[in-house]
């Protein structure tokens, strides 16, 4: 058993998938980390978030509240970027159509076959959360004192 603090990096799941290329059924397959670290997780939100905070000009003036901009669009890459360990596309049998688990790999995928892989990610990530819940009736912890 390993550190009960930190997250085990070779604890991994592998998902099956199929993508529909035409009439042609494809079998992909990717393994996922288990759990993100919270260094993971906060790198996957600083790659898709930026926060301003205006400077306050001059003394006396109210500061002005800051600003934070979730870039959707990015969120998908950055959380493939941050689960997907491996996946079947970096061992096709051709080596010209091997793809590793990158960015650039994600980017250049399409649309209909990052879509049935972004879904799977999008129901893992709700499993793993679910999977933190504390049960409904289970006890509270209780504040102690220093003694």
């Amino acid at each position: 058993m390993g550190n009960p603090w930190t997250v085990d990096p070779t604890e991994t799941e592998k998902i099956e998938l199929e993508w529909v290329d035409g009439e042609t059924v494809r079998k992909i397959w990717l393994t996922v980390k288990k759990q993100l670290s919270v260094g993971e997780e906060r790198a996957m939100l600083k790659q898709v978030s930026s926060v301003s905070q205006p400077m306050v000009r001059k003394k006396g003036d109210a500061p002005e509240r800051a600003t934070a901009r979730i870039e959707w669009a990015e969120y998908s890459f950055a959380r493939a970027v941050a689960y997907i360990v491996d996946w079947s596309l970096a061992h096709d049998a051709e080596k010209a159509d091997r793809l590793p688990p990158t960015r650039q790999s994600y980017e250049s995928l399409r649309t209909d076959a990052f879509e049935v892989i972004d879904n799977a990610l999008d129901e893992y990530e709700t499993k793993v959360k679910e999977s933190k819940k504390i049960p409904a009736g289970s006890p509270k912890p209780e504040p102690t004192s220093a003694s």
